[in-house]
């Protein structure tokens, strides 16, 4: 018996699945040396379709056909699936899947299927058909079964670290189709099969990207798995947090200081420009730059040459931009508050991510799945089941702030529960607001205008926060000074 033999093959990548990883691109890798080291002319791996009960493949050695599709119990495939032990063609298993033939209008001569299992269950099957095996199969001993089976394993064990796990093993009483894309990114609706297609042709160039949508929808999450799909990625990401960096620092944030340049600058510092070199740059929230802050990322942008506060030599700096904002960069460029040529040198490539709302109800069932079983492992305290009376309540709940607010409920429940069960009375959800009758004058009944509305609200948040402004921009979504500016032209700037 040689080395490759006992160690699954030469050459094999071991590792575990990274973080934001594309979970296809790392399943075929494997594919690729199952067919490498066992001989087979063709290697496909199906997953349990938790929708349907049969099996499905993304990822396949398939000239014909994208999918293949098997039904429960179907062919040598639904057999092991079903059973849990491998088993060949001609000899053991049943004729091959007519289904399948007929899709593919591919008609193998010899097949051999083994079960992929994550934590004694099945959850797959690795199939591999024709080229050695012909000569092969001849008796259970055989190499391309030994190998093929201990690939399988190699699978599982991926599988089971990956955020795809849930879906296969869900414990509700509702099931949303098999989908996954980067690993720890969940979602299959169009929105989302957008922003992942849009991902996938952008990773890999140097383009600049804006992803954009609401608070809470995974912005920073899509910012990183772009990064770490790119041919950047041994590089560093280098985060800039826009909203939370004061103006009087920003400078020094962005381009370091040399020793002295300054009262408390006792030793040299390197700037987020620096720092970002050889990887990719993500200013954070990028709406939230001053006009000044703007001037100085766009001069960079243009020269790719920073120098140091207090003197120092420049430098030259290269690094991919990746931005992310809640704001609409566009309107607030035609307002004068975000400089256009920033705005156009930020959105090569723009990723809109969509609320939650938007994605529809098998997008939550699929993140309800994701994050019982995250954070059931987290806490120790591993989910049993989720009734279907929480399922929908979920599913129709608003979710103002997104899958943000979505994990943190899941997370209380998880932590909350007696018996691994996740309860509606576990979920603080606010009842749907309910008609009223009661006598009042409508809101609306003196028919104001948008710009009337929109001064009585803010007069209403200054009151109530006491003039302070800040405070204000922060509950109303304006940027600082959108804000002050619009409370001069309305009359409410009490300075």
């Amino acid at each position: 018996m040689d080395a490759s033999e006992t160690d699954g093959g030469a050459g094999l990548d071991l590792a575990e699945i990274q973080p934001l990883e594309n979970l296809d691109n790392r399943l075929m890798r494997i594919l690729d040396q199952v067919r490498e080291h066992t001989g087979a002319a063709r290697a496909s791996l199906f997953l349990r379709d938790p929708e349907t009960g049969g099996a499905i493949t993304h990822v396949a050695h398939l000239d014909e056909v994208e999918h293949i599709r098997v039904a429960p119990g179907e062919g040598i495939v639904g057999r092991v699936l079903g059973t849990g032990t491998a088993c060949a063609w001609p000899g053991e298993g049943p004729a091959p899947d007519a289904a399948s033939i007929a899709a593919t209008g591919y008609r193998p001569a010899a097949i051999l299927a083994v079960p992929v299992l994550v934590d004694d269950a099945p959850v797959g099957v690795l199939e591999v058909i024709d080229g050695d095996l012909c000569a092969d199969l001849g008796g259970r001993g055989g190499r391309a079964r030994r190998r093929a089976e201990r690939m399988a394993q190699r699978i599982a064990r991926v599988l089971q670290g990956s955020s795809l796990v849930a879906q296969l093993r869900p414990r509700g009483e509702r099931t949303a189709a098999l989908h996954y894309a980067y690993e720890g990114i969940i979602g299959a609706s169009p929105a989302m099969q957008r922003a992942f297609s849009l991902a996938a042709r952008v990773a890999g160039t140097g383009a600049s990207v804006l992803v954009t949508g609401e608070t809470g929808t995974g912005k920073e999450l899509f910012a990183r798995a772009l990064h770490a799909n790119s041919q950047r990625r041994e590089g560093p990401l280098i985060k800039v947090d826009c909203g939370a960096i004061p103006d009087t620092l920003i400078e020094n944030e962005l381009f370091g200081h040399e020793a002295g340049a300054f009262t408390g600058a006792g030793g040299k510092a390197r700037g987020r420009f620096e720092e970002a070199d050889g990887g990719s740059l993500f200013p954070d929230e990028v709406g939230e730059l001053s006009t000044m802050a703007q001037t100085r990322l766009l001069r960079v942008l243009e020269d790719r040459v920073v120098q140091r506060l207090g003197g120092g030599r420049p430098m030259e700096v290269d690094f991919r931009l990746i931005s992310a904002t809640h704001r609409d960069l566009a309107a607030m460029a035609h307002r004068g508050d975000f400089r256009m040529d920033l705005l156009q040198r930020l959105k090569v490539v723009r990723i809109r991510l969509p609320s939650l709302r938007e994605r529809g109800t098998a997008d939550i069932l699929r993140l309800i799945e994701h994050f019982a079983d995250v954070h059931g492992r987290r806490h120790a305290r591993p989910v049993r089941a989720i009734p279907a009376a929480t399922q929908e309540a979920l599913a129709a709940h608003a979710w103002p702030g997104n899958v943000r607010e979505l994990s943190h409920a899941i997370e209380s429940a998880v932590v909350l529960s007696p018996d691994g069960v996740l309860h509606l009375d576990l979920f603080e959800l606010d009842p749907p607001p309910v008609a009223t009758t009661v006598a009042g004058p409508h809101p609306f009944a003196d028919a104001p205008t948008l710009a009337v509305l929109e001064r009585r609200y803010l007069a209403h948040l200054m009151e109530r926060h006491q003039g302070r402004r800040a405070e204000v921009a922060r509950v109303s979504g304006l940027g600082r000074t959108t804000l002050w500016r619009r409370l001069k032209e309305m009359g409410l700037d009490q300075d």
